[in-house]
């Protein structure tokens, strides 16, 4: 017997035809706005005052600002405040490529990163951090112009700069890199109150991942290339630690790594450069949940029948746990994750399988339980991915029990 379709639903199902005829724009978003209200005057290399909006952000649906440079080089100070709220902030190309992101700075909710990009048209993606509405001021600026954030006790003993030819650095190894990684990685590590640079040469096109980790510093980590032109940075991808991955190789080239602990503090930490195994790659990202699992069966996906069930535990390890189901016509699916009681931070991530992410969340209500939906999914096979955000950096640990509850909404005939 068919549900009773949802006001909520109703709309998503009656929008559904509309939202799929609209051409993405720049940056790989469907609707995108210049940061000053129009094109003209946006070249950040040029303009007399920082660009800066007040926008609205939508649950889960991100803001997207773009602006432009025309400088060969340009060196950018991004930032986003909200008085009630938790942004983030991501600067993407015009091809919608991610360059570098930020959430929380050292000594609040407020975002702030900084990086150098040459002439082009770029974006800023704002979200809301557990998906809430939110008012944000996002602003773009030279590091001369005066910053929208002016918080006291900020530590910026770590800042990363650009590694031009002439900044001194250390060899990361002796001649040409690939050939050394080829017997396995090659580390240093220094002190966690500076900031560090190591240069490296590929005598050839190499798949490499480079890593800045710390088992008491939360470590970032850049990489230029031998002008001094960021090519990638991180701050958190396994934990607090940061990680770059290169899989379709990094060209033959010099090369310049910059990494430092976000607050200059005592501690170690270690700057690693490893050849990339693509199969090692994708079974650590299904495992994490950053990807979506083959269809192949070549990774465990539990199936789970929506039609019958309501609600399902899984025991989580630490590893995301893949759920699996199918749909023979258009439904409004929701999700939801509970294991706060036996101290796990469930976050949902759900795909097509065309790879294509449909929803995520992480926390809800206020609390950090998960929830995905309601959202309109199209007839076909569909992953949903249960991460444990605590434990989301390779560890594991004690089984922890998260409940899981479907709910589903058909067109009424």
């Amino acid at each position: 017997m068919p549900y009773r379709l949802s006001i909520l639903a109703s709309l998503a199902l009656a929008a559904a035809p509309v939202l799929a005829q609209e051409a993405p724009r720049i940056c790989g978003a469907a609707q995108v706005e210049w940061l000053a209200g129009d094109e003209a005057g946006q070249d950040i290399a040029t303009i007399q005052a920082a660009l800066s909006a007040s926008v609205q952000v939508a649950g889960s649906q991100p803001t997207v600002l773009a602006f432009r440079t025309s400088a060969n080089s340009q060196t950018l100070r991004v930032e986003a405040s909200a008085d009630n709220g938790d942004p983030a902030i991501s600067l993407l190309t015009e091809d919608g490529d991610l360059i570098a992101e930020n959430d929380d700075t050292p000594v609040s909710l407020n975002a702030m990163l900084e990086t150098t990009v040459g002439p082009g048209i770029y974006c800023v993606a704002l979200r809301s951090v557990g998906d809430g509405d939110m008012a944000a001021t996002v602003q773009v600026s030279r590091l001369e112009q005066d910053p929208l954030l002016h918080e006291e006790g900020t530590d910026t003993g770590g800042e990363i700069a650009a590694c031009a030819p002439d900044t001194p650095a250390a060899p990361l190894a002796e001649g040409a890199i690939d050939e050394r990684l080829a017997q396995g990685p090659v580390s240093t590590t220094q002190d966690g109150r500076q900031v560090g640079y190591y240069r490296f040469t590929l005598s050839g096109a190499t798949p490499v991942t480079l890593r800045a980790s710390s088992p008491t510093l939360d470590p970032h980590l850049k990489l230029f290339d031998a002008q001094g032109t960021l090519i990638g940075e991180n701050d958190d991808a396994e934990g607090l630690n940061a990680r770059l991955d290169f899989v379709s190789s990094l060209a033959a080239g010099d090369y310049c790594i910059g990494a430092a602990a976000l607050t200059s503090e005592a501690g170690e930490l270690t700057v690693s450069a490893q050849r990339l195994d693509p199969q090692a790659f994708l079974r650590n990202a299904y495992r994490k949940g950053e990807l979506n699992p083959p269809a192949d069966g070549s990774y465990p996906v539990q199936a789970v029948d929506l039609a019958r069930q309501k609600q399902t535990v899984v025991l989580h390890d630490g590893a995301a746990q893949w759920l699996g189901f199918d749909l023979d016509q258009p439904t409004v699916v929701i999700v939801s994750a509970y294991g706060s009681l036996v101290g796990a931070d469930p976050r949902l991530v759900l795909f097509a399988a065309s790879g294509a992410l449909e929803a995520e969340n992480d926390d809800v209500d206020g609390g950090t339980d998960a929830r995905v939906g309601p959202v309109l999914l199209e007839p076909g096979r569909y992953h949903l991915g249960v991460v444990d955000v605590n434990r989301n950096d390779g560890t594991r640990g004690p089984i922890r029990p998260i409940g899981l509850m479907f709910e589903r909404f058909l067109r009424a005939p």
